[in-house]
Parts: structure tokens; sequence; C-alpha cells
């Protein structure tokens, strides 16, 4: 099926979807073999829409972009699914989306072939050919006592993991062009505790693809409500393509302790998280290596109030990306490592053989934080410990960003401490009141 027949059958599965939600449709009690079929028991159709837009201007020529390159991006993302929901009784829920990426890297157009490359004029990046991924996921919610339990399995939105976790494991650029998860994730969240655990296959080898998969985990312990223990964790293995073979791991582990005394004293924010970050990396195609355990510290000071803020990283120790600028398997090559091995930020690649410290200073301003649409205005600067001929200043970044997601409109998230309080006829009440009529069968 070329691009445009699927864009119809697409248009034409959401327009069927919203025809049906928008009507008031009465039960088919035998469609399903059974009379009298009760409510809560009931398949329902439902719609999902969810929009990002991300402005990132970088500038980095202080260093002579050592770390990073001087350029913007600027992207929009549209994402409508369609969900087909089965209530089983008042505690279990079950899902499955369909739904397309339609993503703009906006500027990004065909020019003329008379005076630009190949690539810069292929009629692939106009508006119809930038249309992306498309997405299908199994979702399973189910309460537990006083926890929440959730299954997601197939291809679904990476905006479902919920935990803290370091730069040094998931850069904010990888929102941009890597929306969605390939595997399963697990999430559970109970009032004083929750965790989550997600496979996400990054490639499967061929003769030119890179094939791997990284494996995160996240949870916090937060006995006072000033007070949390949590951790965040990466395994992340690379075995490279047919033709430049590798088979390489990275593990990322960072246990941390956060105290906050913003609600006490009234302010949004007063935190300052801190942790250790250990790693092992180790190359098994190199003769003679051994493994490396790169060490470090990393401390987060969040200051909020009127929707100002200050958030300010810093971090001291080695090299966390060892292999970042190394060929697969030590061959003299083009094909390195870099952000095929490694999610997070460039700057924790030191480009030191001794410990060193990087900061970053963040002073950002977010007007609208609704749970299921946010705005973030942000000036980000850069310092690392200067040598001869760069630093301390590096770079800086302007950024923007506006996430709306429709599902966390239509569904809220329910404070786990209700536990089974709230009735399946709450539920459905304030299902349809928040996200519209509801296509039952």
């Amino acid at each position: 099926m070329n691009t445009k027949s699927f864009l119809l059958s697409t248009a034409a599965l959401l327009a069927a979807v919203s025809a049906m939600s928008a009507q008031s449709i009465p039960d088919l009690p035998g469609l399903f073999g059974r009379q009298g079929r009760s409510q809560e028991n009931a398949v329902k159709v439902e719609y999902g829409v969810d929009f990002q837009y991300f402005f990132d201007l970088r500038s980095f020529g202080a260093s002579d972009e050592i770390f990073m390159k001087t350029e913007t991006f600027n992207l929009a993302r549209f994402s409508p699914s369609a969900i087909v929901r089965f209530d089983q009784g008042r505690d279990a829920t079950h899902r499955l989306a369909l739904g397309i990426d339609l993503t703009k890297d906006l500027g990004v157009n065909p020019t003329s072939d008379v005076t630009y490359s190949d690539a810069e004029h292929d009629s692939s990046i106009r508006n119809t050919g930038l249309m992306k991924d498309i997405f299908f996921y199994y979702n399973y919610r189910n309460r537990t006592g006083k926890g929440i339990l959730d299954l997601y399995a197939g291809i679904h939105p990476r905006t479902v993991l919920e935990g803290e976790y370091t730069r040094a494991i998931f850069a904010d650029d990888i929102n941009y062009y890597d929306p969605n998860l390939e595997g399963m994730t697990f999430k559970y969240a109970a009032p004083k505790f929750s965790a989550e655990l997600s496979t996400d296959l990054i490639g499967k080898k061929g003769v030119d693809r890179v094939g791997g998969e990284m494996v995160t985990t996240a949870g916090v312990y937060k006995p006072f409500k000033w007070a949390s223990a949590g951790w965040a964790a990466s395994y992340t293995h690379v075995n490279g393509t047919y033709i430049y073979p590798c088979d390489v791991e990275s593990v990322i582990v960072n246990p941390y302790i956060k105290l906050d005394a913003g609600p006490l004293i009234g302010m949004q924010a007063l935190s300052l998280k801190a942790g250790a970050l250990a790693s092992y990396q180790f190359d098994y195609r190199i003769e003679d290596e051994q493994p490396h355990f790169p060490m470090g510290f990393e401390a987060v000071l969040n200051v909020r109030h009127w929707n100002l803020g200050l958030e300010n990283t810093f971090f001291y120790g080695d090299n966390m990306m060892v292999y970042y600028s190394a060929s697969y398997g030590s061959i003299s090559s083009a094909a390195v490592y870099a952000s095929t091995l490694y999610s997070g930020d460039d700057f924790y690649f030191t480009h030191r053989g001794f410990p060193a410290w990087y900061d970053r200073a963040e002073l950002y301003w977010k007007p609208l934080e609704k749970g299921f649409v946010s705005t973030r205005f942000s000036a980000v600067a850069h310092f690392i410990l200067p040598t001869d001929t760069i630093g301390p200043f590096i770079g800086m970044q302007a950024k923007a960003s506006l996430v709306f997601n429709l599902d966390a409109f239509r569904h809220p998230k329910e404070s786990v401490q209700q536990g089974r309080a709230r009735s399946s006829s709450q539920r459905e009440r304030s299902s349809r009141e928040a996200g519209g009529p509801i296509f039952r069968l």
C-alpha cells in the first residue's frame, strides 16, 4: 500500500470512529451471544489525539561544536488513534489502540535539483512523505488493593514512562525523533511507591541497519511529602550490522535521594536530588579489552514559583560514554557507536581521561501545566571544566515545547489512594463527561 492509500485508509478509520462516538447507538445484546449484557462489561470505541511541538535552537560555536552542533530543531507531531476498550468488571480495563504519527520537521521541503543535492530535493520530504510511524499497542490496567498495575505491549508512546531519569540515560531530544517504544512496559503505582520496567527494540540487525535493544527501569519510594528515595537504570546492547558487526553492552545505574521543601513553604518546588552514576561498559569483540566501570555524582537543584523556575544539574565524574567515538569492534570505519549505544546527553562524554565536571543551568517558564497539556520555555547554558582552548562556557540553547495528550484528559490520573473506593458507575460517568460520547456494543 502506497503512502496516499494508507493515509486515506487511516483517515477513513478515524472518521468512522468519530462518527460512531458522536452517536447514541443502543446496545446490541445479542452480538456476543448473551442477553442483558452488563454495562461494565461493554465494549467501547474511543478515539485519541496527541500533539507535540518542540523548538530547540542550539549554539555551540564557543566550544567548536565538540559536544553538539549549532543547529535548530523545529518539529510538530500530530498522533490520531482509534481505541477499543473493554472494562472487565470494576477493576480491570483492556484497551487496543491503532494510530499514526504525522511528523513534520518544519522548514524541511524539497529544493531545486539544479542547485542542491539529491537528498535535499528528494520528493519523499514533501509534506505527504513526512508521515511517520504507525503505532499499535495493547494496554491492560488493573487495580490491585491500593495500587494500580499497567501493562503496555507493542508500539506505544514513550510518554507512558513516568520515572525520573537522569539525562545520562535519556537526553531531552529523544522525544523529538523517537516518540515510541517498541516492546513492553510494566508500571505499578501505590500511595507511597511506584516503579516501571520497559523494553525497547532499538533496531533489528540488517545489512546497514543496526541491531540492539534497551531495557530501562525507574522507581521511587516516598515515605514523606518532602523526602523520597529512588532509582533509574538502563541496559543497552548493540550488535551492529551484518557489514560492521559488534557486541557491546552499556549499563548505567542512578540511585538517588530527593528532598523537596517547596510544599512546606508554599512554593511549587524547592528540591535537591542527589545520587551516584555507576556504569559497566564492555566491547566483547575487542581483543584483550577489559570492562570499564566509570563512576560519577549528579545533583539537580530545582527552584520554582509562580511558574518560573531554575533547574541546575551538576555532574562530576569519569567519562560515562567510553565507546562514544569508537568504531564497531575496533574496525577503522565511519560506523561509530555514538547515539546508537548512548541515548543520553553528549555532555556526559567528557573528552577527558580523568574525572571532570559539567554543569547545566536552565531558566524556564511553564505558564500552562494541566496534566494533559503543558508548555515550557527555557534558556539553557552549559559549562565544563575548562581546558586551554575551550570553557568553562561551551554553548547554550533556547527551547520551547507544547505537549497535549487527549488520553490523559479523558482518563485523568487517578489517585492510587482511592483504591477501590471509586465505583465503576462513577468512572463511567466521569469518562463520558471528560471525553465525550462513547460507542457501546
